[in-house]
C-alpha cells in the first residue's frame, strides 16, 4: 500500500488537517496490518479485494469498536482508493461495494442560557493574568464559535480592534474573518497589556504562566473545570462552538449566516442544530402542557 504517499498528498494537496491525517495513518496500517496477515505478507494494492474489506469490518465490529469508529475507517480507506484512482486508471477500487453501516444520529450538546449566563457573569481577579486569560477564552468561543485548533492558533497580529474583527485559519486551512464585539475587544486590550507587562513576547495570543503557547491539553483541562457545575454532558471547547449555532438561531440568527460565522463548508453541517433547537421546543412544549397529556 501506498500509504505515505497519499498522507503526502492529503497534507500538501487537500491540505488536511495533522489530527485528520494522524488519524488516517492509524487507520490505514491498522488495515495493512490484517492484510498482511490475511494475504501472507502480500501488502499490495492490487491484493485488496471486497471481501478482504468486509471481514476487516466484522473483525472490528466483534472487537466491540463503534459503529461510529468503523465508519471514520471506512472512510479513510475510501479516501485511499479514490486517490489511488487518479493516479492509477487500471485501479479496481473495492470500496464501490462496501456500505458503512447505520449509526444513530448524535444528540447535540450544548450549554443552556442559563448556565452560560453564569459562566460569563462569574466574578474573576481582573490583575491576574491567568484569570484574565480564561475568562476572555471563554467569552470568545461562546460569542464566536470558533474552533479550539482556530482558537489556539491565534496571533496578536490576528487582531484588529478598529474593524471588530480577528482572521482564523479553519479547516483544510482556509482563512476567515470572526466578528467580535466591544466588550471582547476590551478584554483583549486588558489581557494583552498584562501578557506584555509580564515581558511575554509569544506572537501567539494564549500563552500559559510560563509563557508557552497554550495547548490543547490545556485548554480541554480549563473547559472542563469551568463546565462541572453546568448540566451539559459533554464538557469540551467544542461544546462552546455547538452552543454558540444553537443560541443564535434560537435568537433568530438567519441559518445561512450562522454557516459563515462558524466557517461550515456546507449549509447541511449547520442545520442540524435546528434540529436541536426543535426538540428542546417540544420537551418545553410538553413541560407547559403536560397536566392536559
Amino acid at each position: 500500500m501506498r500509504i505515505q504517499e497519499f498522507l503526502t498528498y492529503l497534507e500538501k494537496q487537500k491540505k488536511f488537517s495533522k489530527h485528520t491525517i494522524k488519524a488516517y495513518s492509524i487507520d490505514l496500517n491498522q488495515f495493512e496490518r490484517k492484510l498482511a496477515r490475511v494475504c501472507e505478507g502480500d501488502t499490495s494494492d492490487e491484493s485488496i479485494d471486497t471481501n478482504i474489506i468486509r471481514v476487516w469490518i466484522m473483525d472490528l465490529s466483534e472487537q466491540g469498536v463503534s459503529n461510529r469508529s468503523i465508519n471514520r475507517k471506512i472512510t479513510a480507506l475510501r479516501s485511499y482508493f479514490h486517490y489511488l484512482e487518479k493516479i492509477d486508471e487500471d485501479i479496481v477500487n473495492p470500496m464501490s461495494k462496501i456500505i458503512a453501516p447505520k449509526i444513530p444520529k448524535r444528540k447535540m450538546s450544548f450549554i443552556s442560557k442559563e448556565d452560560m449566563q453564569n459562566i460569563l457573569n462569574e466574578e474573576y481577579d481582573e490583575k491576574d493574568f491567568i484569570s484574565v486569560r480564561n475568562h476572555l477564552i471563554i467569552e470568545i468561543l461562546y460569542s464566536t464559535g470558533i474552533r479550539r485548533s482556530e482558537l489556539i492558533g491565534l496571533k496578536e497580529k490576528d487582531i484588529s480592534y478598529s474593524d471588530f474583527c480577528f482572521k482564523v485559519l479553519g479547516k483544510r486551512r482556509k482563512e476567515r474573518i470572526v466578528i467580535i464585539n466591544q466588550k471582547i475587544v476590551d478584554d483583549l486590550i486588558k489581557y494583552i497589556d498584562l501578557k506584555h507587562r509580564l515581558n511575554i513576547k509569544e506572537e501567539f495570543l494564549f500563552v500559559d504562566e510560563k509563557g508557552k503557547v497554550f495547548n490543547e491539553g490545556q485548554l480541554y483541562y480549563m473547559i472542563h473545570k469551568k463546565l462541572l457545575g453546568c448540566s451539559v454532558e459533554k464538557k469540551s471547547p467544542h461544546v462552546f462552538r455547538h452552543t454558540c449555532a444553537t443560541h443564535l438561531i434560537d435568537n433568530g440568527a438567519e441559518i445561512n449566516n450562522v454557516k459563515n460565522l462558524l466557517g461550515h463548508a456546507s449549509i447541511v453541517a449547520t442545520e442540524k442544530y435546528i434540529h436541536t433547537t426543535i426538540e428542546q421546543l417540544k420537551k418545553e412544549y410538553n413541560n407547559a402542557f403536560k397536566s392536559i397529556n
